[in-house]
């Protein structure tokens, strides 16, 4: 069994999500005034969706991943 890279999984994730949160998500998460954020509402619910399908046995291991990965976090 092969099994797929992850940054397949989270484009893929992403993608699907994007195109929810665009269609109709957006109406559930209104403006927030404030300083403006480093993720979007998008990357934030695949970060949090893919952490189901990436096999981290602990939350501060994956968050761990995404601090080594990913430049804004």
């Amino acid at each position: 069994m092969t099994s797929i890279p992850i940054n397949d999984i989270l484009t893929i994730i992403f993608v699907l999500v994007d195109d929810w949160y665009q269609d109709e998500g957006h109406q559930y998460f209104p403006g927030k005034v404030g300083r403006k954020p480093a993720f979007t509402d998008s990357e934030v619910m695949t970060l949090m969706l893919a952490q189901e399908f990436i096999p981290y046995p602990s939350e501060t291991q994956y968050l761990g991943f995404i601090r080594a990965n990913h430049p804004m976090f």
